[in-house]
């Protein structure tokens, strides 16, 4: 802890200097004796010593949803009495506080404690809170103390997920049991057919009503119930609109969702953030894949770069041979339409997802005919970019941040069936 005079005892120590130069200039021994009280003062804040208490720093919570708040709080213990103490909890960007105040003036009794509390939230992302600064005053205020207490605490805000019901449908399946009825017959609950019983089928498949109307056994084929491998594709190149609520917030918080939907369908869900920097998650089923999902969604941002990033780059097993791949983007860098292209050619099955830029940034923009007319053409040329990539087979999804994400979800054309060999 660091001690020094208050701007306070600065002046009194002018005074004092100017009132000792008139005492000997005039030789008026008033003068003198008016000097000692404010020089004993200083003198005895001088030779203080410097106040002893204690500092604790907690957060109620360190895992958060986006909207939701954490409460904390600054227990101050002393082990002699300090007259003031003036208490600042440094908040990191994207930080707010909503209830309370983290700058406080405090009076601590001897071995008595005080709490400072307030509620704070953030916005997306991981933040780092704990460091407390601290300046402590005599009783006459001449002499301060001040002190910078660290004690990290790390608080992770995800995106909200808002589970729709309805999610595009992958045109290919995989081999492990899942939600989606596969063309190829076996054990299912979806009924597919009838055919005569043979040598090994079992009873409980017999179809006894077709048994008794065609004279003879018949059993009932089903189709297979297969899950499937969805890799999620997030746009991080470039972003706009206001915090908190920019394309890549509203990218991050749907696909947040889908990966939510998927997961609660048993299939395998994956990630790749395309952006100044590439980072991905393996795909994998289960509430643990949730949340390696949403640990990295949590930290997309925007890198700035002119170098196009190569999906070559991505391992195999990050982006399997018959994975539906949900692009989820802005449409405002023409490197993520050419990847997504290029997936497309490479014979993935694609879907891109396009947050409305133009709805964004018009909240922002004051209403007049110009910027009616700039939104309009803006339009006009995304609509021109969708359709390139209608062109190259890929189903495309347009959503406005003011409906919810189950209407333009509600929207996805079914995919075409694949080709079953027949004989």
């Amino acid at each position: 802890m660091s001690g020094r005079l208050t701007p306070l005892a600065l002046s009194l120590l002018g005074v004092a200097a100017w009132a000792l130069a008139l005492a000997v200039l005039t030789a008026r021994a008033e003068l003198l004796v008016a000097v000692v009280p404010i020089a004993a003062v200083i003198l005895a804040a001088s030779l203080r010593r410097a106040p002893e208490y204690a500092v604790d720093h907690r957060v109620s919570a360190r895992r958060l949803y986006e909207g939701e708040s954490t409460t904390v709080t600054i227990t101050l213990t002393a082990r002699a009495g300090v007259p003031v103490v003036e208490v600042l909890d440094v908040l990191p960007t994207g930080c707010e506080v909503v209830a309370g105040s983290h700058r406080a003036l405090v009076s601590l009794p001897r071995g008595q404690s005080v709490d400072v509390c307030y509620e704070l939230r953030a916005r997306r992302g991981v933040h780092d809170l704990g460091v407390v600064a601290l300046r402590a005053r005599d009783r006459w205020a001449v002499r301060g103390w001040e002190r910078r207490h660290v004690d990290h605490k790390t608080i992770h805000v995800y995106p909200r997920a808002l589970a729709p019901r309805n999610v595009p449908r992958p045109l290919r399946t995989q081999t492990s049991i899942g939600n989606y009825v596969a063309p190829a017959l076996g054990e299912g609950i979806e009924p597919g057919g009838i055919r005569p019983f043979v040598a090994g089928d079992r009873l409980r498949q017999i179809n006894w009503r077709a048994s008794l109307r065609l004279d003879t056994l018949h059993v009932t084929q089903r189709h297979l119930e297969r899950n499937a491998d969805v890799v999620l594709m997030l746009d991080t190149l470039t972003e706009v609109g206001p915090a908190d609520e920019t394309t890549l917030d509203l990218g991050v918080r749907a696909a947040a969702s889908l990966a939510a939907a998927y997961l609660a369908r048993k299939d395998r869900v994956g990630l790749i953030v395309y952006g100044g920097t590439i980072d991905w998650v393996k795909p994998a089923a289960g509430a643990v894949q949730y949340e390696r999902l949403a640990d990295v969604m949590l930290r997309a941002g925007v890198v700035f770069t002119y170098v196009s990033k190569d999906l070559a780059l991505i391992p195999p097993r990050v982006l399997p041979a018959q994975a539906l791949v949900i692009g989820v983007t802005a449409l405002l860098d023409q490197r993520f339409s050419r990847a997504v292209t290029d997936l497309a050619g490479r014979g993935f099955d694609v879907v891109v997802l396009v947050v409305s830029a133009v709805d964004v940034t018009r909240r922002l923009l004051a209403a007049s005919e110009l910027n009616e007319l700039a939104c309009r053409l803006w339009g006009l040329e995304r609509r021109e970019a969708v359709k390139e990539l209608e062109r190259h087979a890929i189903r495309v999804l347009q959503w406005r941040p003011d409906e919810p994400l189950e209407l333009a979800l509600a929207t996805s054309p079914r995919p075409r069936p694949p080709r079953v060999a027949v004989g």
